[in-house]
């Protein structure tokens, strides 16, 4: 019995980690992008920003808001300029998951966001970071979350 016991925990412990080295995280299965990264806008006005989800086959993200998952999520980075920061996110639609309804988000969509340009802030370029939490998964299980940075260049006019 030990002769088969031993090589079969020592089989599992090899497969197993094989399995956690090739893990993916969220990241690996959802990708942003500006929609355009340079933006214009004279300082007291709004600027409107748009970005792209890309989210593989067989997995999804869920709305934000979502209180069962982690909804996805765009914030400004730290030293954000802009002011009154806002964003609209895909819908999505209703889907169980593990015995839950929630509002899943699946292929391409566009998230959209705006902010008010201060009216002090200097004429020229401007770096805009901002950050999207998603958390991804597929009919079996969900990936680490992760935090994916995406950026924009403003020229106040």
């Amino acid at each position: 019995m030990k002769r088969i016991l031993v090589p079969a925990v020592l089989l599992a412990m090899m497969i197993s980690g094989a399995a956690h080295a090739v893990m993916k995280g969220s990241g690996d299965v959802v990708k942003v992008a500006p929609v355009t990264s340079a933006v214009t806008a004279k300082a007291g006005e709004r600027v409107e920003m748009a970005l792209k989800l890309d989210i593989a086959t067989r997995w999804h993200i869920y709305a934000h808001g979502d209180t069962t998952f982690i909804g996805v999520d765009l914030v400004p980075a730290e030293e954000f300029p802009l002011k009154e920061f806002t964003a609209v996110y895909p819908k999505g639609h209703p889907k169980e998951f593990f015995g839950e309804m929630v509002q899943m988000i699946e292929g391409k969509e566009k998230i959209t966001a705006s902010a008010l340009v201060p009216a002090d802030l200097a004429q020229g370029e401007h770096d805009l970071t901002l950050k999207v939490t998603v958390q991804a998964c597929d009919d079996k299980t969900c990936l680490a979350p992760a935090y994916l940075p995406v950026s924009f260049t403003l020229t106040v006019e």
